[in-house]
């Protein structure tokens, strides 16, 4: 019986470190496959062989809603998304969405990806944006997709977003705005 009681608490020792060691292992792989490096003005985000850098985060600084045409002219932010791999080309989506933190109705702010220019560039309010993804009650809204190629480096774009002062309305004082962005990819392993 001695002998049975000893084999039993080591093979649950070993289930035990076996457990151990896959709940390393995947939080090991899922870290070197995703991160995301932050300074005062730009963000890389790495997921798997796709990177998205955005550059002139303050650009997004605003102090108060402001009209179309002022959120138009406005300083744009930019960004650039670049594939990694040499030989899988892929695609991808960027969404907007709302994260924790905010308080100002989704349906206030509006987004312009038109480009650099000022002229001729529309803005869209972002809940009208019928292109969206829906997890967990939260919904994401599409601003951008793309194919890029493998060991391509995408053109670079930009985006301008703002509180729309003819669509604010009193709720907006003192609220804070919380958006965030969210990248989906799919790699195409599929070409040769």
């Amino acid at each position: 019986m001695r002998i049975k009681d000893i084999i039993k608490k080591q093979t649950t020792i070993i289930a035990i470190a076996v457990v151990l060691v896959t709940i390393a292992v995947i939080g090991v792989s899922y870290a070197i496959f995703f991160d995301v490096s932050r300074n005062t003005d730009d963000q890389v985000i790495t997921a798997g062989n796709l990177e998205l850098t955005v550059a002139g985060i303050t650009a997004l600084s605003l102090s108060e809603p402001m009209s179309t045409t002022a959120g138009l002219s406005s300083t744009p932010i930019s960004y650039t998304v670049v594939n990694t791999a040499s030989n899988l080309p892929a695609s991808y989506s960027l969404y907007i969405y709302a994260g924790s933190g905010n308080t100002v109705p989704l349906s206030s702010i509006k987004v312009s990806t038109d480009g650099n220019a000022t002229s001729g560039s529309t803005a869209t309010v972002l809940t009208s944006i019928t292109e969206t993804l829906v997890e967990n009650g939260t919904t994401y809204y599409r601003v951008d997709t793309g194919d890029i190629a493998a060991g391509a480096t995408g053109a670079t774009k930009y985006m301008r977003i703002w509180i729309d002062e003819s669509l604010a309305d009193d709720t907006i004082d003192g609220a804070s705005l919380d958006l965030q962005l969210y990248v989906v990819s799919e790699v195409d392993d599929n070409s040769n």
